[in-house]
């Protein structure tokens, strides 16, 4: 591995392959429904990190692949929901299938799915400390996300970032499919992990 790269490095190239792996599936998923003739112009192969990185602009080539990953999701689920509205549940149903391939085991603790998630999901750079723990109790674990970093990737392809939020959800609730905890989602800021 490069001296230049750390584990930060690596931490966040994973959540971004995870970003592509969901747009992946879903792509592939609205090819075997004949709502997509092809997948390339929104998925993206992840080599290893090390292949591939500008080591010269570390933080500003995750940023740019943040970026991409994001708009070609947006692009991907806007394209499939402005054809055919009501597409929307089954692009649920492959975020929810998608989660539950990451299923976290009977007996996660709030604060363990919590870390889950984190590990995860993408909300930028690690510097953008987008996520506050609010309150944390064995029952329960609450948080808030500072802000938005999501709405300019669905805005600039002409959606609604509460798609997103929709999909995330999904996703989380198939992580959380076997655990016996639940995600409470006051609104795209506020969210709550407790006992089901």
């Amino acid at each position: 591995m490069s001296k230049f790269l750390g584990p930060i490095h690596n931490w966040l190239y994973s959540k971004i392959g995870r970003q592509e792996e969901l747009t992946r599936q879903l792509a592939e998923a609205a090819v075997k429904d004949g709502r997509l003739t092809d997948v390339n112009s929104y998925v993206r192969d992840v080599p290893a990190l090390e292949t591939v990185i500008d080591e010269g602009n570390i933080h500003g080539w995750l940023q740019a692949r943040i970026s991409d990953a994001e708009q070609r999701y947006a692009a991907l689920v806007l394209f499939l929901i402005s054809r055919e509205p009501d597409y929307l549940s089954s692009l649920l149903r492959g975020a929810y299938n998608f989660g539950v391939s990451y299923a976290l085991p009977a007996g996660t603790t709030p604060s363990d799915a919590y870390k889950a998630f984190e590990d995860f999901f993408v909300n930028g750079m690690p510097c953008d400390q987008v996520n506050l723990v609010t309150e944390s109790t064995d029952q329960s674990l609450s948080w808030t996300q500072t802000r938005d970093l999501h709405d300019e990737a669905w805005t600039s392809q002409g959606g609604d970032v509460h798609t997103y939020y929709q999909l995330r959800k999904s996703v989380m609730d198939g992580m959380l499919s076997g655990s016996g905890l639940r995600l409470s989602v006051q609104d795209s800021s506020h969210y709550t992990i407790q006992a089901a």
